[in-house]
């Protein structure tokens, strides 16, 4: 038995033969110029065809995993349509390159400019990009696709592209292994929906041929594949994966209960969202609300401004959808490391310290206001609640306070209905605010704590340097005496508080939020019933406060 660690990207066992898929990531074949404009007619016949291959991949996705993971495609397909790509190729058939090294040359291009983002969602644009010039050019240099499964496989590659991920059966494709890759790329977005069992990052596994058709198992839960396994080995992971099925089949006795200790301590589990199609996986998960709906998806998504009467719709969707259950919509979170090209920002050095979030809105409130107005719109069909990130000082609070109401004040004169009920919530994400949470918890009516950036700023650590792993410390009692600290100031004012980040379903966490008495957590839909089951076995009198923070 030979074992390969990676990190995880859904839990599972699988037992198959391995595929090794290595992509051919070589130049264009050497062929001879032909002239800028029958190059250039080449490009567009074969443009046309990847579009068509598009749409096949939008309707055969939307089919199987819904209309939100289907909208990649639809993506990719305005990116290969883009003027500015379409000009950049000419350009470099002008040079007297064929068409397919234009292609190549220009997708690098667009790839080189996005990639240099801090911001993993741009970064993953990057990667789109990439693989949008690949498709034209495996049809411009006749490259068939090799995609067919006839027993139960695993797959292992270095990385793959979402449309590659789609062209295999799904009923054999039974487990995925990236030596590199990472849990947020579409890839690995793809496998969850898919609920394939993969993993990530295994760098030592090698991109050996000679593996192909040898059996192995995949053990996701702990990261692991495991190669010249015996029969011996295939009964024990069998035995495994059949007490892992059966743990996810008992969480389904969950469903509807409350997120309740032993000892009585309700907390709310809620589920974080990107877009208002997200809700189907809350609802089907049991969650309990909308912790954070990540409002700056709606512009990333955009060539333009989103006009308020787009914005409604979308919040409005989200809020019918959720059916009188809470929606915490967080105000647009974008800067130079969440980069939209329309909004013109300048590079920075320090991108997360830098001009961004509120510190945007400050300048130029008119933006601020349209994605309020969206908002208080939207209220009238579901439970709204505002929430407003990167917060430092009261005199931002007034500011958003005197935007919300003058939008009220504007909405009431026309006639246009609203709910008088909304919430107005702050985060709670670097450290100063949590220090000033006494203060700042008299102005608003919730904190959400986001532990992903008050960790990194905190501990001055970039969370996205692989070079920091062993620095980022996302238990450091500094951090927990923040939290602390955070929970116990909106208590004292009677104000509830939640927590949107990643140590919001932590086991090694979870003990100390709910003995605290967080009010709710969010988290990502696949663990609600999880971590419900994980809160119903505590009992806060046995919780041990000081041994996190001293």
């Amino acid at each position: 038995m030979t074992k390969y660690s990676g990190k995880t990207i859904f839990e599972g066992f699988a037992n198959g033969e391995i595929r090794v898929l290595q992509e051919d990531n070589t130049e264009a074949p050497a062929r001879k110029f032909s002239g800028v404009d029958q190059e250039f007619t080449r490009f567009l016949g074969a443009r046309e065809k990847e579009l068509a291959k598009l749409d096949e991949l939008y309707a055969k996705t939307k089919a199987s995993l819904g209309e939100d993971k289907a909208k990649l495609f639809a993506t990719h397909k305005i990116m290969a349509s883009d003027p500015d790509f379409e000009d950049s190729v000419k350009g470099f058939i002008a040079k007297e390159n064929t068409a397919e090294q234009a292609v190549q040359l220009a997708a690098k291009q667009f790839a080189g400019m996005l990639s240099q983002l801090d911001d993993p969602y741009m970064k993953a644009r990057s990667a789109d990009v990439i693989e949008i010039g690949k498709g034209v050019v495996d049809i411009l240099s006749g490259k068939q696709d090799n995609y067919t499964l006839t027993v139960p496989t695993i797959l292992v590659c270095e990385d793959l592209e979402s449309s590659t991920i789609m062209k295999f059966d799904k009923s054999l494709l039974k487990g995925l292994v990236l030596t590199k890759g990472n849990p947020t790329a579409h890839v690995s977005i793809f496998a969850r929906s898919s609920e394939i069992p993969s993993i990530c990052m295994a760098s030592e596994l090698p991109l050996d041929k000679a593996l192909n058709g040898k059996k192995a198992i995949l053990d996701s839960t702990k990261g692991e594949i495991i190669l010249d396994v015996t029969a011996e080995d295939e009964a024990k992971y069998a035995t495994l994966a059949k007490e892992h099925n059966e743990k996810k089949d008992a969480l389904k006795a969950f469903v509807g209960k409350p997120s309740v200790t032993k000892d009585g301590v309700k907390t709310k589990v809620y589920c974080n969202i990107a877009s208002a199609a997200d809700t189907a996986a809350v609802l089907a998960n049991d969650g309990e609300g909308i912790g954070v709906f990540r409002s700056e998806y709606v512009y990333l998504k955009q060539t333009n401004y989103p006009t308020e009467d787009f914005q409604f719709e979308v919040y409005k969707k989200a809020l019918e959808a959720m059916q009188g259950k809470e929606v915490i919509i967080r105000t647009f979170d974008i800067g130079a490391d969440k980069k939209v090209p329309y909004f013109n920002l300048p590079a920075e050095a320090n991108p997360a310290l830098g001009y961004r979030s509120v510190r945007i809105c400050l300048d130029k409130p008119d933006m601020f206001k349209t994605q309020l107005r969206a908002l208080y719109r939207a209220s009238a069909f579901g439970k709204l609640s505002i929430m407003v990130p990167m917060i430092t000082n009261v005199s931002e609070i007034d500011f958003c306070k005197k935007c919300m109401d003058e939008v009220k004040a504007d909405l009431a004169a026309k006639k246009i209905p609203y709910a008088k009920d909304v919430k107005f919530g702050i985060m709670i994400e670097v450290p100063v605010a949590a220090v000033c949470a006494d203060e700042l918890a008299q102005h608003v009516d919730f904190f959400s704590i986001g532990t992903n950036d008050l960790t990194q700023y905190a501990l001055a650590c970039d969370r996205v340097n692989p070079n920091l792993t062993k620095v980022y410390d996302p238990y450091h009692k500094g951090l927990m005496r923040l939290i602390k600290m955070t929970i116990d100031a909106a208590h004292k004012y009677g104000k509830e508080v939640g927590m949107c980040g990643e140590l919001a379903r932590d086991p090694k966490v979870l003990p100390f939020l709910i003995a605290l008495h967080i009010d709710e957590i969010s988290l990502s839909a696949p663990y609600v019933l999880q971590t419900r089951k994980a809160i119903s076995e505590l009992d806060t009198t046995k919780i041990n406060i000081e041994s996190y923070i001293k």
